[in-house]
Parts: structure tokens; C-alpha cells; sequence
């Protein structure tokens, strides 16, 4: 099998579709049936943790606030983090009523109440600040027999039912950074969960690597058999990902997945942690307050989508999860809470883009406009949202359709440097009303470096 895609191949590919995106043209935008939406989709959401909320200074009054911005976006799904150390040491047994639990149980009691699914993730114990007393090595059993007792406590004990998938070790590669010691330690979790019957709950998802692509291949070679759900981070080039660089890359692993695991097709593939690598660090982006992260934000989960996933993750929610931290939707306490750009964007795309529609990847002959069209039915209503990104420097012509369907009035939103209207609490608000026959087509104009949305919903 050969791992590695052709950089010729690429290239090729990239010079075909520039060949019919000569400047000036009308880009047809057209679903026509029977195409095939998304299976299973479970919506985009992101990572949400509540480490640092104390450290940070998070009052009630500040968690009402932070849980309006989530309600409003009706974030379909979101990753939590989970350390053993919270819970367990050897010698002093198990203790679920410490602080940090209490913190933990806040965040699930939130999903638990808003219909949210979350993705619980052990972040290891094999680094110092994760180290927990007694238990030096995740392929020691017992690391497998605590964490089973916990989620048994959460789930079954607490009643945490939004639990739905667990991922163990956040980013193997450089937690644990040795696959066999890893695949061992997820073997014990794997018949523990048998063991205790939560199989039956959660889904196991791994392996959730980063800037790893062998450690993914290991996994589909020697560990298919234990994951209900295949997930990857990607933290993506600014100008790579403008080229089309991430659906090349996610689905250069998916196809492997499918091409080896038998049951690759009854099986999810999410993003876990998507980002710009551009000006990154551990706790700092220097991209996240620029504009353009909310365009590349956005285009980055179109490409993820077209490239099979079933979910895409924002790495992250809030700045006060974590110390120092500058990657959220909006910055920690100190500085305000403020919502940065790019919430604008990120928040139009889970809300309109529900878990469970059917969500349409709709192909360009540019490769500078990547799109998206979501149709839910409700009650007997049908609705019907789209996003379409601009990344080319100028504006671009496009006629959007949808074969078969009917008058629809439309609220359009713009994510643009020079307008992005929002309302009181900074939330977005449509920059205009239209009403339009999908059968027929919209045609319109999107300005350069641009989002725009358009929803019935």
C-alpha cells in the first residue's frame, strides 16, 4: 500500500481547475439530485475545557454569559478535557467532590441540559503536569481500570448521558510519543470497556494525532478494530489551506482508513482540533484576533467536510480554559471576554450547519470559492442555509442553485473586513432580506476574503 499521494498528481489537479477559473467568470455553485449528503453529520463544534476557569477568575454570572454565547450558537458538539489526576492517586484512592471535578461537572451539566454531545478526552498521564501518583505508564492496567471506573461513575453514577464518545491521550504522538506503549494502553481500555458494558454508551475515537501521519496509518494497520471513530488534529498553513491543502490532506488519511479497515464505512472521521499552524504556539495564536482567521476558519471546515468528516472541532471555545491562553472564540476574564472575528464566522457555521441535516458538499471550478449547503426539515418545514468562501483577492461572481427546489426567503450574513454587522451583545445580524426560487438560482456578488452565509432558517 502506498501511503504517500503523488505532489504531482496535486499540482496537476490544482492547474486543471485554475484552467476553468479565469478571472471575471460567474461560478455556478449547483446541487443536482441525487447527490449524496454527509452521513451522520454531527455538526462543528469545538474544544471546551475547564482547567483554568478558577485560575482565570470565572464567576457564576461569568459562566451564564459564556453558556448564553454557546446557547445562541447551538454549538451542536464539543470536546471536554478529563485528567486521571483529577480523581485518582494511589494513595489516596478515588475523590469525586474536589474542585476540579466540580468544574468538570459544571461544563457537563451544561451539555447534559442543551442537548450538547461531547467528546470526553484523557489527556495522559505520562508528562509532569499530567503525572499521576501511582501510575507512571499508560500501558500499566491500572490506568485502564481508573479511567473505566470514572467514566462509570460519570455516566451511570452522574448520569451524563452527553458523554458519547471517549478519546484516550490527547495527541499520542508527542504525549506518549511510542505507538506500541500507546496501542497497549488503549487494548486494556478497550476490554475494560467491554468489561463494564460501555460499549453500549460511548463510541472510542482515536487517535487523535497531530502532524502525524504514520502514527494514523499504525493505527488503521494495528488498532481498527478497538475505534468506533476516527479523529485527527490539524493545525493548517494559512496559504496551503487557501490552495485547498486541507481537504488533500484529510482525505489522503481517510481514503487510507477506508482502504484497509473493512468497516471504515459504518465508521466516523472527525477533526478534534482545527487551527491555523501560522504564529502558533502550546497557549498562544497571534492569528486569532486578525480577521482573516475567521475566513480561514471557515474554509478550513468546508475542505474538512468535503473531505469526509463527519464533525470539525475549532480548537477553541474560550481563552479562560486554559493559563495565558489566546486561541478562543473570545478572550479570558481579565481581558474582558472579549468575542473576537472570527466568532462571527465560527458561530454562523454551527448554527445554521445543525447536526443531523443533510449537509451537500458543492463543488467549484475555482479554487479559491469553496462551499456548503446544509437542508433540514422541521416539523414538515424545509430550510435550506449555504456558505460560501472567497479566498481570492478579488471579488467573485457566483450563481447558486439547487435543482428541484422551491421560494425560499433568505436572511444573508457577510463576514467582511468592511462590514460584519452585529447586534448588542455582538452577536451576528443579517445585512440583508431576500427571497429567492432555488430552482431558479441566486446570483450575487462575494467580496474578496469573504464569508457569506445565507439561511431560511
Amino acid at each position: 500500500m502506498i501511503r504517500k499521494s503523488s505532489i504531482l498528481f496535486v499540482l496537476l489537479f490544482y492547474w486543471s481547475i485554475n484552467l476553468f477559473a479565469q478571472t471575471g467568470e460567474r461560478i455556478n455553485l449547483i446541487i443536482s439530485y441525487p447527490s449524496q449528503p454527509v452521513r451522520e453529520f454531527k455538526g462543528f463544534g469545538a474544544e471546551w475545557d475547564s482547567r483554568a476557569y478558577d485560575l482565570n477568575g470565572v464567576t457564576e454570572e461569568d459562566f451564564k454569559l459564556i453558556g448564553e454565547r454557546i446557547k445562541w450558537m447551538k454549538m451542536p458538539i464539543v470536546r471536554i478535557m478529563m485528567q486521571t489526576k483529577w480523581c485518582y492517586s494511589q494513595s489516596l484512592g478515588y475523590d469525586w467532590e474536589n474542585r476540579n471535578m466540580q468544574l468538570l461537572y459544571r461544563h457537563l451539566n451544561f451539555c447534559q441540559q442543551n442537548g450538547i454531545e461531547v467528546i470526553l478526552s484523557d489527556w495522559g498521564i505520562e508528562v509532569d503536569w499530567l503525572a499521576v501518583d501511582g501510575i507512571e505508564k499508560m500501558d500499566n492496567p491500572l490506568y485502564a481500570e481508573v479511567i473505566g471506573t470514572y467514566l462509570d461513575y460519570l455516566i451511570n453514577k452522574k448520569g451524563f448521558s452527553c458523554i458519547k464518545y471517549f478519546g484516550l491521550v490527547n495527541e499520542p504522538n508527542y504525549e506518549v510519543g511510542n505507538f506500541e506503549r500507546w496501542r497497549i494502553g488503549a487494548e486494556n481500555l478497550f476490554q475494560i470497556f467491554k468489561d463494564k458494558e460501555l460499549d453500549k454508551k460511548i463510541k472510542f475515537i482515536g487517535p487523535g494525532q497531530s502532524n502525524d501521519n504514520e502514527w494514523f496509518y499504525d493505527t488503521v494497520d494495528e488498532a481498527r478494530y478497538m475505534f468506533d471513530v476516527y479523529d485527527v488534529h490539524m493545525y493548517a498553513w494559512k496559504d496551503r489551506t487557501a490552495k485547498g491543502s486541507v481537504q488533500t490532506d484529510l482525505t489522503q488519511l481517510w481514503n487510507y482508513a477506508k482502504s484497509i479497515d473493512p468497516k471504515a464505512s459504518k465508521k466516523l472521521y472527525f477533526v478534534t482540533e482545527a487551527g491555523m499552524r501560522d504564529g502558533q504556539s502550546a497557549a498562544i495564536s497571534t492569528q486569532t484576533d486578525n480577521f482573516y482567521y475567521g475566513v480561514f476558519m471557515v474554509d478550513f471546515a468546508i475542505q474538512a467536510v468535503h473531505s469526509g468528516a463527519n464533525a470539525v472541532l475549532a480548537w477553541m471555545l474560550d481563552d479562560n480554559s486554559h493559563p495565558d491562553f489566546t486561541w478562543g472564540l473570545w478572550t479570558d476574564k481579565k481581558n474582558g471576554m472579549r468575542l473576537r472575528p472570527w466568532f462571527y464566522s465560527w458561530s454562523l457555521l454551527a448554527k445554521f450547519f445543525p447536526a443531523g441535516s443533510d449537509i451537500y458538499r458543492i463543488r467549484s471550478r475555482s479554487i479559491n470559492i469553496r462551499a456548503l449547503g446544509s437542508k433540514t426539515i422541521t416539523n414538515g418545514k424545509t430550510n435550506w442555509s449555504f456558505s460560501i468562501v472567497n479566498v481570492n483577492s478579488t471579488p467573485t461572481k457566483i450563481f447558486l442553485k439547487v435543482d428541484g427546489e422551491g421560494r425560499f426567503d433568505f436572511k444573508q450574513y457577510l463576514y467582511n473586513e468592511n462590514e460584519m454587522k452585529v447586534e448588542s451583545n455582538g452577536f451576528p445580524i443579517p445585512v440583508k432580506y431576500i427571497t429567492a426560487n432555488l430552482n431558479d438560482g441566486i446570483e450575487f456578488e462575494i467580496p474578496s476574503q469573504s464569508v457569506i452565509f445565507f439561511t431560511s432558517m
